[in-house]
C-alpha cells in the first residue's frame, strides 16, 4: 500500500509551496482553498499544506524523505539548497548512500537520499 501523501501545518502556505516546488518537485496546485493547499508532481506525490501554527519536533530525527535517482542528484541539490541559505541538518555521504537533511521555512525536516 503506497503512501498517498503527507500533511504540514505551515506559518505562510505560499512560502512553504515556493519551498517544496523549487527543490522538490511539487509544483502542481491539485488542491487550494481556505483549508488546505494540496501540491502533487507528475510520479504522484502529493503534500497538503494547513494553515496554523507549526509544532516539529526540531529537536529528533523526524523527517520525511524524497528518494532520487543517483547520489550526484543529491549532492547537486546539496549545492541548490545550499545556495539559497537552506539549513542543513545533516549530510551523509559513504560512496554507497547519500543524503542531505534540510530544515524546511517551518523547521521540519526534510531528506533527500540516493543509494
Amino acid at each position: 500500500m503506497p503512501l498517498n501523501h503527507v500533511a504540514l501545518t505551515v506559518a505562510n502556505r505560499e512560502r512553504s509551496a515556493a519551498f517544496y516546488g523549487r527543490h522538490f518537485g511539487l509544483t502542481q496546485r491539485v488542491h487550494d482553498d481556505e483549508q488546505f493547499l494540496l501540491l502533487g508532481s507528475d510520479d504522484g506525490s502529493l503534500l497538503a499544506l494547513l494553515p496554523g501554527t507549526p509544532s516539529p519536533d526540531r529537536s529528533g530525527r523526524n523527517h520525511f524523505g524524497f528518494k532520487v535517482d543517483d547520489p550526484e542528484s543529491v549532492r547537486a541539490a546539496r549545492e541548490r539548497l545550499r545556495a539559497d541559505g537552506v539549513t542543513e541538518t545533516e549530510w551523509q555521504d559513504d560512496g554507497v548512500f547519500v543524503r542531505v537533511q534540510v530544515a524546511d521555512p517551518d523547521g521540519y525536516r526534510v531528506e533527500l537520499y540516493a543509494y
